[in-house]
């Protein structure tokens, strides 16, 4: 049953795209983008009990990884994704020492503050070269391998994204229900639930959570390399916190 309902999912996501308008596959793109980046933040605070207000900094960081790779660099769509969701990586482990300190509240603060920042930092006139100060960044949305059509629907760029980004989101669900469903999983629900506990049998608190916030930003930066493909266009306004 669970197989022939995992069939069944699978046709009516291969159908979907060709059943609607092209602004409707856009919107679905951004779906499966945000899937992406909320299934990092769960990580973070479903499983591990860490809480974060300022994971929208590595989606923005992500975004303009994969903006300044494809306009400066020249380097195809696909290619950024890994060293998107590196950078945020490394960027996200440095975050967790401070969160050695920090727990609830004053956590949710600073991470907050870092959201506040990195929009500003991007306006910066010295970083303006490669982020395009207050403009931002303009792409061109990636044209598909091949061209066809399909119940009447041409195979456009949203649709070729679409199947792109759907694979990318079936990869990194895979990827955290295997790391969550085995003893990393059970070593960061035991950190969230009972920590003195935890460090009692042996799991190292400070590593954990330093990876946790790393693996986190490293899924939401991925996310965010994969929004501004999507949307072609990258700008600090987009990522401020209002």
């Amino acid at each position: 049953v669970v197989w022939i309902g995992l069939a069944l999912l699978a046709v009516a996501a291969i159908l979907l795209p060709f059943l609607v308008k092209n602004y409707r596959v856009f919107q679905f793109n951004l779906v499966l983008v945000y899937a992406i980046a909320i299934l990092g933040l769960n990580i973070l605070t479903g499983f591990n009990g860490q809480i974060s207000l300022g994971h929208g900094a590595f989606y923005a960081i992500g975004a303009y990884a994969a903006a300044v790779l494809m306009d400066r660099a020249g380097m195809p769509y696909w290619a950024t994704l890994p060293f998107s969701g590196l950078l945020c990586f490394v960027l996200g482990f440095l975050m967790g020492f401070p969160a050695l300190r920090l727990a609830g509240h004053y956590l949710a603060v600073a991470t907050l503050a870092l959201a506040l920042a990195v929009p500003q930092l991007l306006k910066y006139k010295h970083l303006e070269h490669y982020t395009g100060g207050v403009q931002g960044i303009v792409l061109v949305k990636p044209d598909p391998p091949f061209t066809f059509r399909f119940l009447d629907q041409p195979f456009s760029a949203d649709r070729w994204l679409y199947f792109f980004t759907l694979a990318v989101t079936v990869v990194m669900f895979v990827l955290a229900w295997n790391l969550l469903r085995g003893r990393v999983g059970r070593a960061l629900v035991a950190i969230r639930d009972h920590p003195i506990a935890a460090a009692a049998m042996g799991i190292n608190l400070p590593m954990f959570k330093s990876l946790t916030f790393g693996v986190s930003a490293a899924f939401t930066g991925l996310a965010g390399a994969l929004g501004a493909i999507v949307v072609a266009v990258v700008s600090p306004d987009s990522f401020t916190v209002t």
